[in-house]
């Protein structure tokens, strides 16, 4: 055997090192894609930390359906009980929006996410925080929230879909 060939089989196997080596990274990069995606979306599904306050403080169910139908006739205080109980939901959303533009968050979710967001900005309350707030956001999500609330005949009625979120539940409760 000459030195020839003892050089084209090195670099056959050198080749096939490096394609196998790349074939590799590949398969590592989308498995590390897959679970990323994954955690994200557990994460965003993992949402009852934004319930507790709304649920187990007395009057914030109150000031939360008062803050979706009457924003600006609330007094400054029950204005900022509203805020801290919505805003974050809002930001929350604004994180699923990100993660969706990065390809780690499927379609159908992100869109539930936006469908629920819409639905709080529509509602006559919803409309005067949302005015007062929406600089505070990425402006690609205020963007992005506004054209999917400008263009949509189909917008999520949060009061009309939750009952307990309606007028004739504000005007019955205490």
């Amino acid at each position: 055997m000459n030195w020839q060939i003892v050089s084209a089989l090195g670099e056959l196997f050198g080749g096939l090192a490096v394609v196998l080596s790349l074939l590799y990274l590949a398969h590592q990069v989308r498995e590390s894609r897959m679970q990323a995606t994954a955690e994200g979306q557990r994460d965003v599904l993992n949402t009852a930390h934004l319930h507790i306050p709304v649920a187990t403080t007395p009057g914030a169910t109150s000031d939360w359906r008062k803050g979706l139908n009457h924003y600006e006739s609330l007094d400054p205080d029950t204005q900022a009980r509203f805020h801290h109980l919505i805003h974050p939901h809002i930001n929350h959303v604004e994180a699923v929006f990100h993660m969706y533009n990065q390809g780690l968050m499927d379609e159908d979710t992100y869109e539930r996410w936006m469908a629920g967001i819409i639905g709080i900005i529509t509602t006559e309350g919803g409309k005067s925080w949302w005015k007062h707030v929406r600089s505070t956001f990425g402006p690609k999500y205020v963007a992005e929230l506004e054209k999917k609330r400008d263009s949509s005949d189909k917008v999520y009625k949060l009061t009309e879909h939750w009952h307990f979120y309606n007028e004739d539940s504000l005007r019955n409760s205490p």
